[in-house]
């Protein structure tokens, strides 16, 4: 009993600082959000106010052994929160660096007490939790498969060394983009209860993989920014020397709405053609199935790309817009769009868009392109037009149907860098599945 006592009460110190501590990173961003207007400070601080009021809640409850503190429900809530109020922390380490480190090592300390469960001793059979059902599901549910042993299970030095090595690399791309902080809760924001109420297939919010999912979100990006560079200055040059100069003159005079239109269609023709070559060239294909390994889909799980991948399939998309001398305007629209929508046609929701389907993507269009199912192997390449994949032969849309599987048999290491190393490792490369007869 004491020791239980004990580990509660450092469980809500810990907890109760860090909630003071968001509380004063809350503040130093509304005072910074008034300084700076436009820069979405204020929300951010808004937002850090709330969640650190959450974990006065949390403290709360664990100091006084409410029955809530200890269930899986409240050690989420409160883990939750803490990775909330830790990553804006984390991004405002250039302008408060002490009381930013302090609050995200006050983070972690309390994930690890949160994360503990107490020891309640044998649960009577009676008291076993009951699993429901609902008695007509509208879609299949999820069929359950093997997943690799957690790293947490059997920590070693060498999973301990790699552990460090993520942590590193997620302070820098931190550092680098801050703000992503701020498009992360605000995606959360949106996404999240969205895939509670209208959920295709029931899963947890914070489902297997979550956290690696979390750092391939903050440092896949910067590592596009930097491939993508690289792709437009070497191939991107020769390209745009290949094209003459009056036609590039041509597109960069017409009007930013037909400049819009002409660019969306052309980086989507690109772009089904990098997707296709990436699961038929075998080559293209070990890099390209770390995005296929996702068994669980949700908002997040987008995210979850390996970045030579992720660089090249972007890069057939922009590089043709580039060589053909679409304005920066045009080109920065497209991205957004295709960004924000890669992370939609990804979430767990049980939206329908009837004949509108066949016009733009949506879950139930992507989904099948994630199907562990032959009947969908090598369909639905592309992003935004389900017209494209209609017009070359690959669409696969079944009417009232949704995949009751996905993800492929080969089993993905463990871990943000283990993921990035597996292309390199992995031989021979596992080839795309053929499509059905």
């Amino acid at each position: 009993m004491t020791d239980r006592r004990k580990v509660r009460g450092a469980t809500a110190a810990v907890v109760g600082v860090q909630a003071f501590l968001g509380l004063v990173v809350g503040l130093a961003l509304l005072r910074a959000g008034r300084r700076h207007p436009g820069r979405g400070l204020a929300a951010a601080g808004l937002l850090t106010i709330v969640v650190a009021a959450g974990l006065v809640a949390v403290a709360v409850a664990v100091m006084k052994a409410h029955p809530w503190a200890n269930t899986a429900q409240g050690r989420t809530v409160g883990l939750t929160l803490e990775v909330l109020v830790g990553l804006v922390a984390l991004s405002r380490i250039g302008v408060r660096p002490l009381i930013a480190t302090v609050n995200v090592a006050l983070a972690l300390a309390a994930c690890v007490l949160l994360a503990r469960p107490e020891d309640r001793g044998p649960v009577a059979p009676d008291a076993q939790p009951r699993r429901t059902t609902d008695p007509d599901p509208p879609y299949p549910r999820s069929a359950p498969f093997d997943r690799p042993p957690s790293p947490a299970a059997e920590l070693t030095a060498g999973g301990a060394l790699l552990a460090l090595a993520t942590l590193v690399v997620l302070l820098v791309a931190l550092t680098v983009r801050s703000r992503i902080t701020f498009g992360l809760v605000v995606l959360a924001v949106v996404f999240v209860p969205l895939e509670r109420v209208l959920a295709l297939h029931p899963q947890r919010v914070l489902r297997d993989g979550w956290r690696t999912d979390l750092v391939h979100f903050v440092v896949n990006g910067l590592l596009l920014n930097v491939g993508l560079f690289v792709s437009v200055v070497v191939v991107g040059s020769l390209l745009r020397a290949a094209v003459p100069g009056a036609l590039r003159s041509g597109i960069a005079g017409e009007p930013a709405w037909l400049q819009f239109v002409e660019a969306f269609m052309v980086a989507e023709l690109g772009g089904y053609a990098g997707h296709r070559a990436a699961h038929a060239v075998p080559f293209l294909w070990r890099f390209h199935k770390v995005h296929h390994s996702i068994r669980q889909m949700d908002w997040l799980a987008a995210s979850h790309l390996h970045p030579v991948d992720q660089t090249f399939t972007r890069s057939c998309a922009v590089l043709p817009l580039y060589a053909l001398g679409f304005t920066r305007a045009s080109l920065g629209g497209y991205l957004v769009v295709l960004t924000f929508q890669a992370i939609f046609i990804h979430a767990n929701v049980r939206v329908k868009f009837g004949p509108l389907r066949w016009l733009i993507a949506t879950p139930e269009f992507h989904h099948w392109h994630h199907a562990n199912d032959p009947a969908a192997y090598n369909s639905n390449f592309a992003g935004e037009f389900p017209l494209i994949d209609l017009l070359f032969g690959t669409a696969h849309l079944p009417k009232g149907q949704m995949p009751a599987r996905y993800g492929i048999d080969d089993a993905e290491p463990a871990g943000y860098l283990r993921q990035l190393a597996w292309p390199f490792r992995s031989r021979p490369p596992s080839p795309a599945p053929a499509p059905a007869a």
